[in-house]
């Protein structure tokens, strides 16, 4: 039963969203010393900042996705698909402004934030592939008939 909240699409979302945690937070960790031993305090901000952004693009899709499995899927689309484009605005209009700070070393930030979305589109991807979701039909909460 999709609505069920062990269904094989909630513990995938839910499973991404664990490892996304995880992965940025030694992300964060990593590239904090990283960047604070190479650039000093504007690489310890950009570093910070970089994962505050990363973070952001992959856990507030995974999120949406999360809370609108069990809904009709055109309902589950549009959960999603508004995520997606708050989160984008949010993103470049944040990228924007941080860009122009001065106390932020803006190669570190701008690796940092590859780095970290790469990973989660990593996890993503990886979720997806081990999940085992049929699709062959609705697997939403939807009327079937």
């Amino acid at each position: 039963m999709a609505s069920d909240s062990n269904s094989a699409e909630a513990r995938t979302y839910r499973w991404a969203l664990r490892a996304t945690g995880i992965v940025l937070a030694a992300t964060a960790v990593v590239s904090v010393a990283i960047a604070t031993a190479l650039r000093g305090t504007e690489g310890l901000w950009a570093a910070l900042g970089g994962v505050a952004v990363a973070a952001l693009s992959g856990m507030v899709t995974q999120g949406a996705m999360l809370v609108g499995y069990r809904r009709e899927p055109g309902i589950f689309a549009s959960i999603v698909a508004g995520a997606w484009l708050a989160k984008m605005f949010v993103i470049v209009i944040g990228v924007l402004l941080l860009g122009r700070v001065e106390a932020i070393d803006r190669g570190t930030f701008g690796i940092v934030i590859l780095v970290g979305v790469g990973a989660t589109l990593a996890i993503d991807v990886f979720a997806v592939k081990r999940a085992r979701i049929p699709y062959t039909g609705s697997s939403s909460g939807g009327d079937a008939s």
